[in-house]
């Protein structure tokens, strides 16, 4: 949290401020008719408006820039309101003529045109995202276009080399070719989770059902013990435990138990535990590795920004947590020790 920030917020923090002392004291200070209780108490409520409005901005995911642009728009309501008034005040005075309670009556005012200039500041705020979101989706959509065609294409060239190697006469290049054709297998498997993650993430609307985690998780347990046939996988699942996702899910399972068969001991030892809760299914995934690091655990659950120097290792755990957010769900990692990672996913139990 920077001291920019902090000062953008403390500007809409003296605004509410503000308001909210000149409400106080007419509502205190004075015998108020009708009309004046109500405007003092209308006052008062726009006070607080901005002091919960301002903590609220403190602590939003919005950028730095973003929320100075919003207490910019509210200063220049302030500004332009108030000097607006001061010229009325001085030609009334000029004039001959009387201003009835200005310190209360002008604060009233300016406190509705900075309320109105923070809703516009916030409206820009967030047309200027849309518009950067939208840049940001085209030119992912490209890449993701690039890379997939040429990571089909290498699948291609592999699964072709690895053919025509393997059933060879020399034993070497017979073997050559098994772990050729096994690359090429594992890109083009690669390749077909990413365009399953790609087109749920970039639906509107994901379609969810009741699906049995019991089921999902013993495919991927079943698909997974031939690739790791030392690793020991115990499964503890409720059998009326059941999501509101899809068949996709599956996506992600595969991926934590992978994740952790990988960089569980020699051989590793993980453990699958799904339970059932009143509102939700949780599916925990431990292995007893030496845990995730810790600036890996930041990146993916968003604590720190995806840069050029900073990039998860792995994809696994990405397509995990894309395809259980899509389903409204949330990836959540255990605490830090030595003795292994635990890995939780928590999805809306159906009914």
């Amino acid at each position: 949290m920077t001291t920019k920030r902090i000062l953008g917020c403390g500007t809409l923090t003296l605004t509410g401020g503000g308001l909210g002392l000149v409400s106080v004291r007419q509502l205190v200070g004075v015998t108020n008719g009708l009309v004046e209780t109500v405007i003092a108490v209308f006052g008062l409520l726009i006070g607080l408006g901005f002091l919960a409005g301002s903590g609220v901005l403190l602590r939003s995911d919005l950028r730095t820039k973003h929320v100075l642009r919003v207490a910019g728009w509210n200063l220049l309501g302030i500004v332009a309101t108030s000097a607006v008034l001061i010229l009325i005040l001085l030609y009334q005075r000029s004039s001959g003529g009387t201003l009835l309670a200005p310190l209360f009556s002008g604060t009233i005012i300016v406190g509705v045109s900075a309320t109105a200039h923070v809703l516009i500041g916030v409206n820009d705020v967030r047309r200027i995202r849309a518009r950067n979101l939208a840049r940001q989706r085209e030119k992912s959509t490209v890449m993701n276009r690039l890379i997939r065609h040429d990571l089909k294409h290498s699948a291609q060239v592999l699964l072709g080399l690895g053919d025509a190697l393997a059933g060879t006469p020399n034993p070497d290049v017979d073997d050559i070719g098994d772990r050729v054709r096994t690359v090429g297998s594992d890109l083009a498997e690669i390749d077909s989770q990413v365009e399953t993650v790609t087109d749920l993430i970039e639906t509107d609307e994901v379609s969810r059902e009741p699906v049995a985690l019991a089921t999902l998780i013993e495919e991927s347990v079943t698909e997974l013990r031939p690739q790791f046939p030392d690793a020991t996988m115990n499964v503890n699942a409720d059998e009326n435990a059941r999501a509101l996702a899809g068949e996709p899910l599956t996506i992600a399972f595969s991926e934590l138990m992978e994740n952790a068969l990988v960089h569980g001991g020699d051989p590793a030892t993980v453990a699958i535990h799904v339970a059932a809760e009143p509102k939700s299914v949780t599916v925990s995934v431990s292995d007893d590795g030496p845990g995730i690091p810790e600036s890996e655990r930041d990146l993916i659950s968003g604590e720190q920004a995806v840069t050029q120097l900073t990039h998860s290792n792995g994809l696994g755990l990405w397509l995990s947590k894309w395809v259980v957010e899509a389903y409204g769900g949330t990836l959540e990692f255990g605490a830090d020790d030595d003795d292994g990672a635990t890995v939780t996913v928590r999805l809306d139990r159906a009914d």
